[in-house]
C-alpha cells in the first residue's frame, strides 16, 4: 500500500509538471500535488450546513431552536428515512465541482466530494464503521448516456480515502422517471413513486445504511429508494450528500 501511495505521489508530480490543473471552477492553477479538482481557495468558499435543522430531513430551521426539532413535513409526511444530513449549500465551488463530475465526466473533482464526505459520515452517523453505503442508483438508460454512476465513484473515493468503507450496490432503478429539476415538492415525490427494487437475486438488504448521492432537493428521489431498501430488509437508514439545493 505504501509503495502503491508513493507511486501515486509521483505520477501525479510528473503530470501535474507536463499537464498542469486547474481549478474547475475559478481555472486557477492547482499548484499542490495533491489529487483534487478544486484549489484551496474554491475549497474554503463554500457554506457548510450546520444546525438548527429539522432532525428527520435534515431542513433548515429558522430562527433559534435549543431543542430537537422535527418539521411540519416529517411528522405529516414521515420520509422513509430515518436521518437525511447534507453537507454544504448547493452554490459556489461545490456546486461546480458536482457539475464538473456529473455533466462533464471531471473526476478530479472526485477526492475533494469524497473527503467530505467521508467527513459527514463519521460526523452525522451514528458507528459510522457499522454501516455500508449504498448509491442511488440511476436507470440503466441514464446509466449508459452519462457513464457511471456519480454516488458510485463518490463511494470508490471515500474507500481509497479509508478502506473500511463499506458498499452495497443492490438497488436498482426500474422506472425511467421524468427530469425532476422543474417539478413541485409533490409532482417529485409522484415522479419517483415506485422507481426503486431490490431484486431478489440480491438477498436483503443491510440492516443499517447510507445512501450516497450529490444533492438533495426535496428529498423525494433518496426516500423512494429508501422505501425500497426499507421493503428489502433495512431497519435504519441515513441519506448523505455533499449538497442541499
Amino acid at each position: 500500500m505504501e509503495r502503491m501511495d508513493s507511486w501515486r505521489r509521483f505520477r501525479t508530480t510528473v503530470l501535474d509538471f507536463v499537464f498542469p490543473r486547474m481549478c474547475c471552477a475559478c481555472g486557477n492553477r492547482i499548484e499542490a500535488a495533491e489529487e483534487n479538482g478544486l484549489c484551496w481557495d474554491c475549497r474554503a468558499e463554500g457554506l457548510p450546513l450546520a444546525p438548527p435543522w429539522c432532525e428527520r430531513c435534515g431542513g433548515a430551521v429558522a430562527g433559534r431552536v435549543d431543542h430537537a426539532f422535527t418539521c411540519s413535513d416529517c411528522e405529516n409526511t414521515p420520509p422513509s428515512y430515518d436521518r437525511a444530513r447534507s453537507l454544504y449549500r448547493y452554490e459556489g465551488g461545490v456546486r461546480t465541482a458536482i457539475h464538473a463530475l456529473k455533466y462533464r465526466r471531471d473526476f478530479s473533482v472526485v477526492p475533494d466530494l469524497s473527503r467530505l464526505l467521508l467527513a459527514g459520515l463519521r460526523a452525522h452517523v451514528p458507528d459510522p464503521g457499522e454501516v455500508v453505503c449504498v448509491p442511488v442508483p440511476l436507470h440503466p438508460s441514464r446509466f449508459r448516456r452519462r457513464g457511471f454512476n456519480q454516488g458510485m465513484e463518490l463511494i470508490r473515493g471515500m474507500r481509497r480515502l479509508d478502506p473500511e468503507v463499506r458498499v452495497w450496490n443492490g438497488c436498482r432503478r426500474v422506472k425511467k422517471t421524468d427530469s425532476q429539476t422543474h417539478l413541485s415538492k409533490a409532482a417529485r415525490r409522484r415522479n419517483v413513486s415506485g422507481a426503486f427494487r431490490v431484486p431478489e437475486r440480491k438477498g436483503a438488504a443491510p440492516v443499517r445504511l447510507v445512501l450516497i448521492d450529490d444533492v438533495m432537493t426535496t428529498g423525494a428521489t433518496l426516500d423512494a429508494a429508501a422505501k425500497a431498501l426499507r421493503r428489502a430488509g433495512a431497519e435504519e437508514i441515513h441519506t448523505l450528500t455533499v449538497a442541499r439545493g
